[in-house]
């Protein structure tokens, strides 16, 4: 990885370098993408965060070269947790280069690695905030899940300039199954939240010790909790941990865009998705991903398209 420098560790500056290829806005823009409704391109990635006890926001934008980027933190921070932090959301450690290498090999990819040229997943900022989005994902529309997920930081979270910090374990801990349902969760996924919260809480889960385990245990671990089964722990490790090989092959998304880009076109099946992606191992979480940001690009090019024409996308 690249030298990551603190031209002062005194100032509210810190610059960050991520090993290359990255495309900070490619990726940011990415990440925003899943949240619904059309947006104009983002430059700053904006991060609320608890930071030496207090609520915070993180700001990272490209530096004057556009080569490194610059974080300031409001209220100044310890620069180190700072810079901790962003490295871990930014995934800046991933090296793409024996990925794209694989992934060049099948020519029907091509297009879709010189599109999406530097693209690095971006993770949350806690694996707690992980595992609540994995709860309020399943079994229903990624639109839904953020509207019930924007309305829980809203009542339980800690507000910072114009954002709110996601809610601490122990807030949600100490918040009754009917408050948690008011904000449109089912009676199971808040019962889920206020267990799983309860654990962290109390210190019973530590689920940064995840970091530190194998793709298997941590899945096995993951699957032991309530509320978790396979296609959680596998989404918690592609998007929370950003494991690069993991892949949550039963997800309807996945298979779509697998059969599409990879298959015959159509939806495939979870034993399609396994067969399809066999060839790119270590790295069929990251394929998969590069494939679902790609067509959501496809249909913002087609939306953009259809608009200066004066149409409309059905």
């Amino acid at each position: 990885m690249d030298e990551l420098r603190t031209e002062d560790i005194s100032s509210a500056v810190i610059e960050i370098r991520s090993v290359a290829p990255y495309d900070f806005a490619l990726s940011l823009n990415a990440m925003l993408s899943r949240q619904p409704g059309q947006r104009a391109p983002e430059t700053r990635l904006r991060i609320p965060a608890m930071m030496d006890g207090l609520p915070a926001i993180i700001e990272v934008t490209p530096d004057e070269s556009g080569c490194g980027l610059q974080v300031r933190c409001r209220p100044e921070s310890d620069a180190e947790n700072v810079r901790a932090l962003v490295e871990w959301v930014l995934f800046a450690e991933l090296v793409l280069s024996p990925f794209y290498r694989l992934a060049n090999r099948d020519a029907r990819l091509h297009p879709i690695m010189k599109r999406l040229h530097g693209l690095k997943p971006m993770r949350p900022a806690s694996l707690f905030e992980m595992a609540v989005i994995a709860i309020t994902e399943q079994q229903v529309s990624l639109a839904s899940a953020h509207h019930v997920r924007d309305r829980l930081i809203r009542r339980f979270g800690q507000p910072v300039e114009d954002v709110w910090v996601f809610p601490e374990p122990a807030v949600l801990a100490g918040a009754s199954l009917e408050v948690l349902r008011s904000v449109g969760l089912t009676r199971l996924k808040a019962d889920y939240i206020h267990n799983l919260s309860l654990r962290v809480a109390s210190g019973e889960l530590n689920l940064d010790a995840l970091k530190s385990m194998s793709d298997a245990e941590a899945k096995e671990t993951i699957v032991g909790l309530r509320g978790f089964g396979a296609w959680s722990a596998d989404y918690i490790l592609l998007r929370g941990l950003a494991r690069p090989d993991s892949v949550p092959t039963g997800d309807i998304a996945i298979r779509d865009v697998v059969g599409k880009y990879l298959g015959d076109g159509l939806r495939t099946s979870s034993t399609g998705v396994e067969e399809l992606l066999e060839p790119f191992r270590p790295y069929r979480g990251l394929l998969a991903f590069y494939l679902l940001v790609y067509r959501r690009l496809e249909h913002t090019d087609a939306v953009k398209r259809d608009q200066s024409h004066g149409g409309h996308i059905k």
